[in-house]
């Protein structure tokens, strides 16, 4: 069982990492090389998702009730897509769930190779943080959301915020405003889009952990609060920073943590080859029948 400190840590990473763009899966990775939770750390991030998520949608509620309310709307009166900013909204948002989805279920036979491998991780830490500065050289935006056509070019790019050391909130933040959007729109559908798409990937999840019963109900409850408050609060730090033109600034903390995770993984695989014992040579017989290393000189 999981000590009710490391989850308080745990979720409170978690929740921090995941709303601001600096990678959570980057974060998770580098707390569990330190304090090495097992399986059931798997098992909490899982549970985790339906606090941060409702942390997410509660945080981008100011444009996600209109576009709930617009969008249903739309289904019967289709023509509202082009009258109603919200349906609008609404209507980029299914889009670019669908693809960013539909790009996550495609990779994960791919990504369940890498995912928590340090060098993997440490790439992607490096690739967010490049993604992150490059944000202080967008555009200032001019619109209020990006083109129905372009809803699905956002998606697939939140997609790769599931790569070992990717954020969706970073990947998503960063293509919304180089297509033009908004500062504060453009987080917001962030947020929306990396809410909707983690409570799916919680409901998925349901019943797939057989070790949350080794966390206990108390540690669990714990770990929900802290993931919530955690993602409430970098949502506001992530506004403020963002007002300030700051959040590029963020690079910072993600590319040394990166370019740190690599140097550990590559250090840590080269201790493992040097400890290795030396694989088991096939036996062979030598010229007068009697068992030889083929990878050793032969002596008779």
């Amino acid at each position: 069982m999981l000590p009710l400190a490391e989850v308080v840590l745990l979720a409170g990473i978690q929740g921090l990492a995941e709303a601001l763009p600096i990678s959570r899966s980057g974060h998770d990775a580098v707390v569990r090389l330190w304090l090495d939770p097992g399986r059931s750390a798997a098992a909490l991030e899982s549970i985790l998702h339906v606090a941060t998520a409702s942390a997410l949608l509660v945080g981008a509620r100011r444009h996600l009730v209109a576009a709930v309310s617009e969008g249903l709307r739309a289904v019967a009166r289709p023509s509202l897509l082009r009258s109603s900013k919200g349906a609008h909204d609404a209507a980029v948002l299914v889009v670019a769930a669908a693809a960013s989805l539909l790009s996550r279920a495609l990779a994960a036979p791919f990504l369940e190779l890498w995912t928590g491998a340090p060098i993997a991780v440490g790439f992607g830490l490096v690739w967010t943080g490049l993604i992150v500065a490059t944000m202080s050289l967008a555009p200032a935006g001019r619109v209020e959301a990006p083109s129905l056509s372009l809803a699905a070019l956002l998606g697939l790019v939140h997609g790769t915020g599931a790569l070992p050391g990717g954020s969706d909130v970073g990947a998503a933040l960063v293509i919304a405003m180089w297509m033009g959007t908004k500062a504060d729109r453009a987080l917001d559908l962030a947020f929306a889009l990396t809410g909707i798409t983690l409570l799916v990937s919680f409901v998925a999840g349901l019943g797939a952990r057989p070790e949350v019963t080794e966390i206990g109900a108390p540690a669990i409850g714990f770990g929900l609060v802290t993931a919530f408050l955690g993602a409430t609060v970098a949502i506001g730090l992530a506004r403020s920073l963002l007002e300030k033109h700051a959040l590029a600034r963020l690079a910072f903390w993600v590319l040394p943590l990166g370019f740190a995770t690599v140097s550990y993984g590559r250090s840590f695989g080269e201790a493992s080859t040097r400890e290795a014992p030396a694989p088991a040579a096939m036996a062979v017989m030598s010229m007068d029948d009697k068992p030889c290393n083929p990878l050793l000189p032969f002596t008779p």
